[in-house]
């Protein structure tokens, strides 16, 4: 089911229903119940998901070698035994996600003799799962976390329904002891209940209104990218910046607002990341449960910044490069992440250089024109870099690169071309209007550091609840949806 269906909103209603009225000591039983259901659920007419016995696996072996980890010294002769459960965890979730998801990229990479596709259908979510159930494993191992023994509690943990299909990716430390209090929740609470409907609404409104929207544009210019000069395919992926933060920070908006409503926060992983002044604080705002995971996991592990500087390097492009490979299987996704690691190296070694020059330049650091100018040149890089997350196909993505820098069209701007990518006049004023709210609430959030839903509480309950009548009707008005609407997919569902 995806958040913006109409199954959801019905399936959501019904959960929220019973989660209040029933006896306070079941809830965790029905929340599991429910999670399991939106994950397992396919169709009315073919009702059960046939990838989801891998999530059981994956529940049933993580959650047992915690266990057995736990009960095993940390020190002395039988530590060996840790490292072997911690192993067959690790081996058992990272063989699912390398089989589902990387078996054919690798076999097609290495030209195995007579190798075909195995076109295996990847369960949905799997990637976060994984991680999810992963980090756990890493946390018990180090004895950060002890061991969930409760086996309906890390159930719920790893499957809780507003996460499972594009997180945030949870921790153990910060999820699991919600969920043992889940009975305590208040049924009335105004402040978290508006929280939970303003955090729904806006992402309903980012992917609704804006993302869905601004797709046909990218979809039109990149679909037939031959037929567009600089200015029109320069448009098109700035859009395509724009299509995935929102539609990726809309579906993790919607999460914490379904959480929200239980009684549950669960991480925020976006804070206005378009905003920043370099790409290394990129990466502190987007996909911030993914980007914390693999400093945790993967960067200090490698020895993170405790080392030489050509070793930390190397473990920055390392990180990176893993992280591209986690986002698709895919020479292109391997090559944008190291793109994006190479980026935050350079930013580093020309650091005193560029400290130097601002010294020499008597330039105003803390100035707008300076802090504007920075920012603009760390959106155009992320912005090139997505022109390798949005096409597959290294030869193309070149090409539109190149035809950006060397086909100039500055007339469409002045002809009325625009209004010929996808979207006529009008969309194109509502899109305009949906973006200047946008960047309104980016800088609230930047400069107050809080989520969108935590602002509005800040504020007299009428100014909260207009807020959400007009996102609501903002959302029933010009929303992408009708009598042939099919809920568009989230970009990060494929991930």
């Amino acid at each position: 089911m995806l958040f913006n269906s109409i199954q959801f909103a019905l399936f959501f209603v019904v959960v929220m229903a019973v989660f209040y009225l029933m006896p306070p000591r079941l809830r965790v039983w029905w929340v599991l119940l429910s999670s399991l259901f939106f994950y397992c659920f396919k169709s009315v007419e073919e009702p059960l998901n046939e990838q989801s016995n891998y999530l059981f696996i994956a529940i049933i072996i993580s959650w047992s070698a915690g266990v057995l980890m736990d009960v095993i010294p940390s020190k002395g002769k039988l530590k060996a035994l840790r490292v072997f459960f911690l192993g067959a965890g690790l081996l058992v979730d990272f063989g699912m996600l390398f089989w589902f998801k990387y078996t054919d990229f690798f076999m097609e990479l290495i030209h195995a003799p007579g190798a075909g596709s195995f076109n295996l259908l990847m369960p949905l979510g799997i990637s976060f799962f994984i991680f999810t159930s992963t980090g756990y494993l890493f946390d018990v191992y180090r004895g950060k976390v002890h061991a969930e023994k409760n086996p309906l509690y890390y159930a719920l943990f790893t499957c809780f329904f507003p996460c499972i299909m594009s997180g945030p990716i949870e921790r153990a430390d910060h999820l699991i002891p919600q969920l043992r209090n889940l009975h305590k929740v208040k049924v009335l609470d105004a402040d978290r209940m508006s929280n939970g409907i303003i955090l729904i609404v806006w992402g309903l409104f980012a992917k609704m209104v804006i993302a869905d929207r601004i797709a046909m544009i990218v979809d039109n210019v990149y679909g037939s990218y031959y037929l567009y000069g600089s200015v029109e395919l320069i448009f098109a992926s700035v859009c395509y910046s724009i299509q995935i933060y929102c539609d990726f920070m809309s579906y993790s908006t919607i999460a914490m607002g379904c959480a929200k409503l239980m009684g549950i926060d669960v991480y925020d992983n976006f804070n206005a990341p378009y905003l920043s002044l370099s790409v290394k604080e990129f990466w502190r705002r987007w996909h911030i449960s993914l980007s914390s995971w693999l400093k945790d996991y993967v960067y200090i592990p490698l020895g993170g910044s405790r080392c030489s500087k050509i070793r930390k390097y190397l473990n920055v492009i390392i990180t990176f490069l893993v992280s591209g490979l986690w986002h698709g299987a895919g020479l292109n996704f391997i090559l944008w992440g190291g793109i994006h690691g190479a980026l935050q190296v350079a930013d580093d070694i020309t650091l005193p250089a560029r400290n130097k020059l601002n010294s020499l330049t008597h330039a105003k650091t803390d100035s707008f024109g300076y802090r504007f100018f920075k920012g603009l040149i760390t959106f155009a890089l992320v912005n090139l870099a997505w022109v390798y997350f949005r096409v597959t196909d290294f030869h193309t993505a070149n090409e539109i690169i190149i035809r950006m820098f060397t086909k100039p069209d500055l007339w469409v701007l002045f002809n009325d071309g625009i209004y010929n990518l996808g979207l006529d006049r009008k969309e194109f004023n509502v899109l305009f209007i949906a973006l200047i709210i946008l960047v309104v609430m980016d800088l609230a959030r930047k400069k107050k550091d809080k989520s969108i839903g935590d602002i509005m509480i800040s504020q007299p309950w009428y100014f909260r609840w207009t807020v959400i009548i007009v996102l609501l009707f903002a959302i029933l008005t010009f929303g992408i949806y009708g009598p042939a609407f099919d809920a568009a997919n989230f970009i990060y569902l494929q991930f």
